[in-house]
């Protein structure tokens, strides 16, 4: 009898568990796992990106009339984009405190060259010849190099000149520009110091034959030309003994020289082995008058007794400024 009591309750217990089992998976509350999948889409669009590296750039100690070389690199960076493109650039003019020049005095190139070469840079975007290869995911930063060089006019007054050169990366089959630019752009500034030039005309003088105790005036003129400069210059001679045939010499002091055309041998001034201030000055050349000159002039006095035959004299001159 106590038996099969038992096994009424064991068996009530397993019709309960049964029910119980069918109702969770009816709800849906199974302990075993269902997978389902989900289709996502993105479309990535071609992009280009763009920065600058450096953004500033200084050189000091430079002349008027003188050319820079097309050796300044300016770095062009895609840092993650995927097509290629080719940079363009634009400038401004070169702007200081009292003068500007032209933003065409700037040239740019792909190759850095020691004389100044290349293409005139302009106010208004233009494709270079400076490509950057598309980005992948072996090598996701590339770049290109533009190299630039300028020069500067003749008689740019002293002072600190800037320009501004920006950048742009276009590819050129599919007309996209860049997307994203963190620095698109180099400031270059050129710093023009005080600088007087020196060309003489002519290079040679010939006083022609002249006796022992003979003398000519001042007749015989050098130009000194500073061509470009940019302020006055003060003009200095000085010179060496003439040296004849075998020894023969006579002295530095036997040449004259003088501001004023036809100043007698006695009247001038002599020669010395030592720079002397002359008091003639050469004007400071402008932006309108880009070359200024004046001019010294010379004389001569053969000693007594001098030995016949061609003597020669080095005679220097030197603007101070």
């Amino acid at each position: 009898m106590k038996a099969y009591i038992y096994g009424s309750l064991i068996a009530a217990g397993l019709a309960i568990g049964i029910f119980g089992s069918v109702m969770l998976l009816g709800f849906g509350f199974a302990s075993s796992t269902s997978n389902g999948t989900v289709t996502a889409n993105v479309a990535v669009g071609n992009v280009i990106y763009l920065a600058i590296s450096p953004n500033s750039i200084a050189i000091s100690g430079l002349a008027p009339n003188y050319t820079y070389p097309t050796n300044i690199p300016v770095t062009d960076t895609d840092n993650g984009g995927n097509i290629g493109a080719n940079a363009l650039v634009e400038g401004t003019s070169w702007v200081g405190s009292a003068y500007v020049f032209g933003v065409g005095n700037t040239l740019e190139s792909n190759t850095a060259s020691a004389p100044l070469s290349g293409i005139p840079l302009t106010s208004s975007f233009v494709v270079t010849n400076s490509y950057i290869i598309a980005p992948n995911t072996v090598n996701p930063s590339t770049n290109a190099i533009v190299y630039f060089g300028f020069s500067i006019p003749p008689a740019t007054p002293a002072g600190n000149y800037v320009q501004t050169i920006s950048f742009e990366n276009e590819n050129m089959s599919n007309l996209e520009f860049n997307a994203i630019s963190t620095s698109n752009s180099v400031t270059i500034t050129a710093n023009v110091v005080s600088t007087c030039y020196i060309s003489l005309s002519p290079n040679s003088i010939d006083f022609g034959t002249l006796s022992p105790d003979a003398n000519v005036p001042t007749n015989f003129g050098v130009n000194d030309i500073d061509n470009g400069g940019n302020v006055a210059a003060q003009l200095l001679v000085f010179g060496g003994n003439w040296m004849g045939p075998a020894t023969a010499t006579f002295g530095v002091s036997n040449t004259t020289w003088d501001a004023t055309q036809g100043t007698s041998f006695s009247a001038a001034t002599h020669l010395t082995g030592t720079a002397a201030t002359t008091g003639i000055s050469i004007p400071a050349p402008t932006t309108s008058n880009t070359v200024t000159s004046n001019s010294i002039y010379f004389g001569l006095g053969i000693p007594p007794a001098t030995t016949a035959g061609t003597y020669q004299q080095t005679i220097t001159i030197e603007n101070s400024c």
